[in-house]
């Protein structure tokens, strides 16, 4: 019998301790099948023309402008009280690959909702570009690294005790974590599906979003059925935080926005 033992690296560690620490809040999950073809002929039509626009970087854009005018989405909690703040901070993670090795790193996309889906799409490739050069993706990344080093050699109560005391700080929270996270999935599978987002200070943050997969399916458009792209987006929804009504008039919104290919 042929075996082989790893140990966890300590970003995987220090991940599920954290999550043990954070906890999740009481979450609604939107679970959204868009049609984006006419969105995607039109980002297609702007890369002709020159512009550098990527699909992830107009959803993230279109996510951010959402919340932006959803104001009530964009908050952290600490204890009774919740702080509003007017830039939308979009965490996500990207996956480098290196000698045939795959890296998640962390990156902040910081004022999302006043830069359009060209200056996120370059944003991100910079990102990328930064860690083939230097070893980091930006500032924030080379913060989480940094804590990655010291908190791997500490005892798990204590790395637990700090991850709930920052978790009560909503402007360390925001600094370092955003207002809202966005994982893209769309690597996962090549089958129609969704995925359930999780984030680390879910008790405090109001949204998560998990892009899934784009397929080719029949549609009705007008009277007419047509072969048409969708996409699969899950919507983490915080309910301690966001009642119905609000969380509807976001998702009916976003909707809007993406189908249309519209960023304004």
């Amino acid at each position: 019998m042929k075996y082989e033992i790893k140990k966890l690296s300590p970003f995987r560690l220090l991940s599920i301790y954290g999550y043990e620490a954070l906890g999740e809040g009481h979450n609604m999950y939107a679970l959204l099948e868009l049609d984006v073809t006419n969105t995607r002929q039109r980002l297609r039509s702007l890369r002709t023309k020159g512009q550098n626009v990527s699909f992830f970087g107009f959803l993230l854009s279109a996510i951010a402008k959402t919340i932006d005018e959803n104001k009530e989405l964009n908050i952290i909690r600490r204890g009774k009280k919740v702080y509003y703040f007017d830039e939308v901070d979009i965490d996500i993670p990207i996956e480098l690959e290196l000698n045939g090795i795959s890296t998640p790193r962390k990156y902040l996309v910081r004022d999302a909702a006043n830069k359009n889906a060209e200056e996120i799409t370059r944003e991100i490739e910079n990102a990328k570009k930064s860690w083939k050069e230097s070893g980091t993706a930006g500032e924030d990344d080379k913060w989480a690294l940094g804590w990655i080093k010291i908190a791997s050699i500490m005892p798990k109560w204590l790395f637990k005790l700090i991850t709930k005391y920052l978790s009560g700080k909503p402007f360390f929270l925001k600094k370092r974590f955003g207002t809202t996270y966005v994982s893209s999935v769309s690597g996962f599978s090549k089958v129609s599906g969704f995925v359930i987002p999780f984030f680390a200070g879910g008790k405090t943050r109001p949204l998560a979003f998990a892009i899934g997969n784009l397929m080719k399916k029949p549609g009705v458009v007008g009277s007419d059925i047509c072969i048409r792209e969708y996409l699969s987006i899950t919507i983490s929804i915080n309910h301690d935080l966001v009642d119905g009504a609000p969380a509807a008039r976001f998702v009916n919104r976003l909707k809007q926005r993406i189908e249309e290919g519209c960023e304004d």
